[in-house]
């Protein structure tokens, strides 16, 4: 609205520099009135880009004026200039305490790219003013080097007992969101935990991602480089398409992670984590995950951890209809596991944690509900045992519970993460056999075969979706053409 109008500064000090250089951004036809002024606008006069009128302040100085600005260090003067102003119907701001008297106050301003942002306090704090302008500088400077970041460790890099103490519950998880959301430069971010792999998927500077800020708030700067993983831009994408898609799961291609990266979208929206692009980032993955099930399903055979558990049972206690099975934990791979049981003809005992599981008449007459405090009673009769509880400490142990297990002979099933079943029970002897995660990851990878072809289709689907991940890279930073506000 300035550009090419006249525009008169008086006061040639550090203020009416900052006064010049804005209206010089606008275009504005600048005359700067002062008898000295400090180098940075004597170069802007010898360099015609401002006119300098060497002298005091005059009356005739506002004629024809489309602003005037009050910059000199003399409150007096600057009152004049005002009063002198005004009368003649020329807007003028005070850059010193006259300036609630003024017609109008200048805001910090930041320009970068297309990007401008004013800052006002009203004329009431330059200082603060400036400060809020330098602030945005950085976190703007932090946004145009921004990308998409996944950092964590799952059951590829460590087995199950070495990851244990690195899985969260919801107030840990809360706690350390709180403090990863301090971090400059940190934009969006979600928690991913789940049985085999924390892990944080964000938004982030090229600073924060090398800084090793993140690795400290994760503890996983007490892991040798081998032992986690941390990947950049297409790559953190790739990863998070692959994992919603089940294809870096325990038993490859489940659907449980699904759910699993929803609640963690969610909590983080809940928590002030995320919001447009974490949202849609999991929208992306679940849209890739999705193509790449329609093409690798018909490739292997899907099962979930439930299945793969009841699998593994029928591998090691043949005739498993005959046998009498123990599911600890009422939650979705509880109920799973019961209802494959029920379904293979097998009766049960069922105990639960906090919610009893609700049972239907039919199914009451071949399983028995009963509090986890009741182990004890049931223990002796079970010759298998599966256990799906989110507890923090083992709800089996030795001490507690290896004189009341089958004599026959027991088979165990560890779903849980952090263990659930004492792995002390593996030291044992006898006819006690304990299999975590790690073992029936392995066992069913072997009894299908490996996953070369699959993993192969899977990297071209991705490669063909790389668009997705190229537009939301620009929407971060910035640089999109057409981009919508």
């Amino acid at each position: 609205m300035l550009e090419g109008r006249p525009v008169v500064v008086v006061g040639g000090g550090r203020v009416g520099q900052r006064k010049v250089e804005l209206l010089l951004d606008a275009d504005a036809d600048v005359t700067l009135v002062c008898p000295e002024c400090v180098e940075e606008l004597a170069a802007l006069a010898r360099a015609g880009r401002i006119r300098h009128t060497c002298r005091p302040f005059q009356d005739a100085d506002v004629t024809t004026q489309a602003l005037v600005f009050a910059c000199t260090d003399d409150k007096h003067v600057n009152r004049r200039v005002l009063e002198v102003a005004q009368a003649a119907r020329v807007p003028c701001c005070c850059a010193d305490g006259n300036w609630a008297d003024g017609d109008l106050v200048t805001p910090a301003v930041l320009r970068t790219g297309d990007i401008t942002i004013a800052v006002s306090t009203s004329g009431k704090s330059c200082r603060q003013s400036r400060l809020i302008k330098d602030n945005l500088r950085k976190h703007l400077d932090s946004i145009e080097s921004s990308d998409l970041l996944v950092l964590g460790t799952s059951h590829e890099y460590l087995a199950a007992e070495e990851r244990a103490p690195y899985h969260l519950a919801t107030r840990e998880r809360e706690l350390l969101g709180g403090m990863i959301r301090q971090v400059w430069g940190v934009h969006e971010f979600l928690i991913l935990n789940t049985c085999n792999r924390i892990e944080i998927v964000a938004a982030v500077s090229r600073e924060v991602a090398t800084s090793g800020i993140l690795h400290r708030l994760l503890r996983l700067d007490q892991l040798r480089p081998d032992l986690y993983y941390m990947k950049h831009g297409f790559d953190a994408f790739a990863h998070l398409c692959l994992v919603t898609a089940g294809m870096d799961s325990q038993t490859p291609g489940e659907s449980h992670v699904v759910s699993q990266l929803k609640e963690a979208v969610d909590e983080a929206v809940t928590f002030g984590w995320a919001g447009s692009i974490i949202r849609e980032l999991a929208d992306a993955a679940l849209h890739v995950s999705k193509d790449i099930h329609h093409e690798v399903d018909p490739l292997m055979d899907i099962a979930e951890i439930e299945e793969v558990a009841l699998r593994y049972l029928e591998y090691k206690l043949p005739g498993l209809s005959r046998r009498r099975v123990l599911v600890i934990g009422s939650g979705m791979v509880g109920q799973g596991v019961v209802a494959g049981l029920l379904a293979r003809g097998c009766d049960c005992d069922w105990a639960y944690f906090r919610n009893a599981p609700a049972v239907s008449g039919e199914e009451a007459q071949r399983v028995r509900v009963v509090q986890l405090d009741q182990l004890g009673d049931v223990l002796p009769e079970a010759e298998a045992i599966v256990s799906a509880v989110d507890v923090r400490e083992p709800v089996l142990t030795v001490a507690k519970h290896a004189a009341r297990l089958n004599p026959q002979g027991v088979v165990m099933v560890d779903l849980g993460m952090p263990h659930n079943i004492d792995p002390a029970f593996d030291r044992c002897g006898g006819a006690i056999h304990v299999a975590d995660l790690d073992v029936l990851k392995h066992w069913y990878r072997s009894a299908n075969g490996t996953l070369d072809k699959i993993l192969e289709a899977c990297r071209a689907i991705l490669a063909d979706h790389r668009s997705i991940y190229e537009r939301m890279r620009l929407s971060i930073q910035g640089e999109a053409n057409g981009r919508n506000c």
